[in-house]
């Protein structure tokens, strides 16, 4: 029964990236993003965060940061990025094998969602 409880609440479709070097019109390497090479998207629980402002060097930020839960797979890296209904998130905490079970996998994700 909780297994059919936790696979209901997968309803969110994300898309894992993966980072890829390339070089820029002014000669300089900058990150592009790209779908990953095998099953690039899942079902995933999405619980998002309370946001957070944050004031540096007289820039205005707002951050939104959610934490993941999807079936298990060894292969997530936390240098990849998701993409959730046409918004980029970053991984920013390792994966983490949920009781070392090898059903579920949590990770943290982060967005800014805009500066002033």
């Amino acid at each position: 029964m909780v297994l059919i409880d936790r696979i209901a609440k997968l309803n969110t479709r994300i898309t894992f990236q993966e980072p890829t070097l390339v070089t820029n019109a002014g000669a300089f390497q900058e990150p592009t993003y790209a779908n990953i090479a095998t099953v690039p998207t899942v079902w995933a629980q999405v619980v998002y965060d309370h946001g957070q402002e944050l004031t540096q060097a007289e820039a205005y930020t707002t951050t939104q940061g959610a934490t993941v839960t999807i079936r298990y797979r060894s292969d997530i890296l936390s240098t990849w990025q998701v993409t959730m209904a046409g918004e980029n998130w970053k991984i920013v905490s390792p994966p983490e094998n949920v009781q070392n079970l090898n059903r579920w996998v949590q990770f943290r994700i982060e967005k800014v969602k805009g500066s002033i």
